[in-house]
C-alpha cells in the first residue's frame, strides 16, 4: 500500500454483543414472506465502527463505499464534514479533510487506479463539485457543472464509473443523473420517466383521493454500477430501482412504495453483491434492509429501529465488502455497521414482488471500534 495513505493506527475497546435478529424469509410454500428466527438465516453483526483516525465518534455518517483493489472502506463522516478511510482490518487509518479539499463531502467513488471522486456541496464561496484526487489524496480536478437546465443549483450526492470512463452523478432533488465524460464534462442525463402516486397508499387501495400523474422524469438519489457495468438508479420518490446495460439501455425496474413488509417508504442506499447474487435496499425511514435477487425478486428483509448490534437509527448508505459482508452507515446512531448475512441455510423460491419489465424511456462476535 502506498505509504501516503497510511495513518495512525488507534487502540479501540472491542465490545461483544450476542447477534439474533428476525428477518423476513420468502416460505417454502410460495406464498409470501413469513417471519423466521436468526437461527435459520442469521444476520451478525462482524464489526461496529464508531470513531475516526483521530479516536473521536463518528458524527452522522452518511455514506460508504467499498474499494475492492485496496480492501480498504471509505466512510462519509458527514457531522465533521471529513471521509474516515479504514483499512482491511476495520481500523481508521486516516481522514480526508480541508486540508486535501474536502468539505462538504456527500458522496465518494474509487477507480481501479486509485483515484477518488468525491461529490461535495457547497462551502462558504465554493460552488458543488466533483473532486478528483489521485491515490495519494493530491488533486488533481476539480468539476463544476454546467451545460444544462438547473445546474446552478445542483448538488452531486452520489457518483458511479462506467467502463468506458464515463462518469454518473446522482445529486439532491435532481430529476435523472449527469453523465460526464471521463474528462467532466457534460454529455446528457439520463432519466427514468415513472408515474408517481400522489400518496403511498398500496395500489389496491387507491381510491378516488389517490391522486396520479402521467409519466414524467423521476428523481433519482442513488447511483452505482456493477462489474458487468450495468447501471442501478435508486429513486427515493418512487421505491423503485431502475436498471441498465452497460450502453445506457433500460433492462427493468422493481421495488414498490408502501410501508409495509417487502416495501419501501424512502429508500437511499444501494449495495449490489453480484456473487451471492443479491441487491441490498436501505431503507431510511422503515429502517430495515430488502433483499432482492439480481433478476429484482424480493426475498426478505431485517432490521428496525433500534441502538443494538443489527438494529438502525435511519440508515442511508450501504455497501458489500470482500468478504460478502454488508456494510451499512448507521446514520443517527453514530456508527457503521459491519453484517454477515448467511446466504446457505436456506432455499429462497421465485415468490415475492416481481420486476417490471416495462419499457423505460430514455458466526463471529461483533467488535467496536
Amino acid at each position: 500500500m502506498d505509504m501516503n495513505r497510511v495513518g495512525r493506527h488507534r487502540k479501540c475497546i472491542c465490545l461483544f454483543l450476542p447477534g439474533v435478529l428476525l428477518l423476513w424469509l420468502i416460505a417454502g410454500s410460495g406464498i409470501g414472506p413469513v417471519c423466521v428466527s436468526a437461527e435459520s438465516l442469521p444476520v451478525e453483526p462482524v464489526v461496529i465502527l464508531t470513531v475516526d483516525d483521530h479516536g473521536a465518534p463518528l458524527a452522522c455518517p452518511s455514506g460508504v463505499v467499498f474499494d475492492s483493489t485496496s480492501e480498504e472502506l471509505y466512510v462519509i463522516n458527514s457531522g465533521r464534514g471529513r471521509i474516515v478511510i479504514y483499512g482491511p482490518d476495520f481500523f481508521p487509518r486516516i481522514s480526508l479533510g480541508a486540508g486535501r479539499g474536502v468539505d462538504a463531502p456527500y458522496g465518494v467513488n474509487v477507480d481501479k487506479d486509485g483515484r477518488l471522486y468525491i461529490c461535495q456541496g457547497r462551502k462558504d464561496d465554493r460552488s458543488a463539485r466533483l473532486t478528483i484526487l489521485n491515490a495519494a489524496f493530491f488533486l488533481i480536478k476539480e468539476i463544476t457543472f454546467g451545460g444544462f437546465d438547473g445546474a446552478e443549483t445542483f448538488i452531486p450526492r452520489r457518483v458511479a464509473l462506467g467502463h468506458d470512463g464515463r462518469i454518473y452523478v446522482a445529486g439532491i432533488n435532481s430529476r435523472g443523473v449527469l453523465v460526464l465524460d471521463r474528462d467532466g464534462n457534460y454529455l446528457r442525463h439520463l432519466t427514468p420517466l415513472d408515474t408517481v402516486w400522489g400518496n403511498i397508499k398500496e395500489k389496491h387501495d387507491l381510491g378516488p383521493e389517490a391522486v396520479s400523474r402521467p409519466s414524467s422524469p423521476v428523481l433519482i438519489l442513488e447511483v452505482c454500477t456493477d462489474t458487468a457495468g450495468r447501471l442501478y438508479l435508486l429513486s427515493e420518490e418512487t421505491s423503485k430501482v431502475y436498471v441498465y446495460d452497460p450502453e445506457e439501455n433500460f433492462l427493468f425496474s422493481f421495488g414498490q412504495k408502501g410501508g409495509s413488509r417487502g416495501k419501501m417508504s424512502r429508500p437511499r442506499g444501494l449495495a449490489v453483491d453480484e456473487e451471492r447474487e443479491r441487491i441490498f435496499l436501505v431503507d431510511y425511514m422503515r429502517q430495515t434492509i430488502l433483499v432482492y435477487d439480481l433478476a429484482g425478486r424480493y426475498l426478505f428483509e431485517f432490521g428496525g429501529r433500534g441502538w443494538g448490534p443489527g438494529w438502525f437509527n435511519f440508515p442511508t448508505s450501504a455497501a458489500v465488502d470482500a468478504r460478502g459482508n454488508l456494510i451499512v452507515a448507521d446514520f443517527f446512531n453514530n456508527r457503521v455497521q459491519v453484517l454477515e448475512v448467511a446466504t446457505s441455510t436456506a432455499e429462497l423460491p421465485e415468490a415475492g414482488s416481481e420486476p417490471n419489465f416495462l419499457a423505460v424511456p430514455s458466526s463471529k462476535k461483533p467488535r467496536s471500534r
